[in-house]
This record gives C-alpha cells, structure tokens and sequence, in this order.
C-alpha cells in the first residue's frame, strides 16, 4: 500500500512539472511572436527630426553656426540594411559634388554606395564611428553622423532638399515603392524566402535587406539609390 502511494505521488510530481515546463514553452512563444511585431517596419518607426535637411539619397543635411554642414544617412535606410559591419570614408579635405559617391556602407561582404545631398569640402570624418559603428544605426542624426562638410553652393543645394514635412510624405511612396521591389523580388526567385510582408499592404519585415544577398543589395542599389542623382 505505502508503494503504491509512493509511485501515485511520483506519477503526480511528474505531471505537475509537464505542465509547468508545457506553460513555460508557451509563455516563450508568445514572448518571441510579441518581439517580432515590434521589429516590424513601419513609417511611425521612421525618426524624422524637425529641423534638418533630408535628400532623396537617403542622406540628410543641418548647418551648424560655424557655417559647417553635418551630413549623415536617413533612418529610413538603416531600418532596411540593418547593422553595419564596415563603411568607407571620403578623406578630410576631399572636394565633393551633389549626387556623387561619398560614403560606401558595408554589411558582411554586400554594399551601398550612399551619394553626397550636398557640394562642398570635407572637413572631418566622425572618427568614433571606426570604434563604434552601431552609433550610425542606433542615433543617425547625432552621434551617427558621417561628415562636416564645408559647403560650396549651399543657398543653391537646399533648394533640392525637403524639410522634415515634405520628407514625411516623400517617404510614403519610397514604402510604397519598396514594398513593390520586394515583391518583384520575390516572384522573379519563385520562393517563400522571408515573409517579406505580414500580410497584404501590411507592414515590412526589419532590417530585411540583411536575408538577401549581394545581387538584391546592387538592385536595391539601382532602383532607390542610382536614380536619386
């Protein structure tokens, strides 16, 4: 009798504790599933400061008192390629032109080339970014900004350059636009790689250039980048 008793309570320990470890599995799921719809990207994830200059190169522009311009890359851009592994700077004292290669940003072998919103002079390089480069993501507007730059036609260059409100709309189409290259994208390779979008019309996937490859990255390049010249 005192064995059967004995085996009873094991038996229940043991169902007791399946439950428990079954509630936790479950717990962790709905934990995993709440972080991926925070991830998601959207144009309320967008960070468009007052204040500043932006360009249709995915770069933005502010003058500093000294008559000096900081210049750095949109939010919208870091959201799609996700974090940096390495970029490439123009050299201090570098003359360079309004819609010409100033910036390569890299990730793992695949690369942007990032093109100037303004003409001018460079005057320095944001040297903390060689030992922290997750600033550009995670404050591109302050600390994550490229280059002071001094400019050589700067009553000319801002008449091409959208206040934050302008921006705000201009933005909406480049969603809509992406959204359009990814579903070509994803036609033309006739596979379910990602779901590029949470459902129809719906929000993107962050970071989401980070699952593709070198040849999504030099389309990309082509359709959104090229064309801002």
């Amino acid at each position: 009798m005192v064995i059967l008793i004995l085996l009873a309570f094991i038996v229940i320990c043991f169902t007791v504790d399946a439950i428990v470890q079954y509630s936790r599995k479950k717990n962790i799921r709905f934990n995993d599933i709440a972080l991926v719809s925070k991830s998601a990207f959207n144009e309320s994830s967008i960070s468009i400061p007052k204040g500043i200059y932006f360009d249709k190169t995915h770069t933005w522009a502010y003058m500093e008192k000294s008559g000096l311009v900081k210049i750095g890359i949109d939010d919208f851009l870091l959201h799609i390629t996700g974090p940096l592994s390495r970029i490439k700077m123009k050299k201090t004292g570098e003359n360079i032109q309004k819609g010409e290669a100033i910036l390569s940003i890299i990730q793992n072998g695949k690369q942007l080339i990032i093109n100037a919103p303004i003409s001018g002079t460079v005057k320095s390089q944001n040297i903390q970014l060689t030992d922290d480069l997750k600033m550009i993501n995670a404050s591109p507007y302050n600390d994550g900004w490229i280059y002071t730059i001094e400019p050589s036609n700067w009553l000319r260059d801002m008449q091409f350059l959208l206040m934050a409100n302008q921006y705000k709309e201009w933005i909406k189409n480049e969603f809509s636009r992406f959204k359009d290259f990814l579903a070509v994208i994803q036609r033309s390779n006739n596979t379910e790689l990602v779901p590029l979008m949470l459902q129809d019309g719906g929000e993107l996937k962050d970071n989401i250039l980070e699952d593709f490859g070198p040849e999504i990255w030099e389309e990309f390049q082509i359709k959104f980048l090229n064309t801002s010249k």
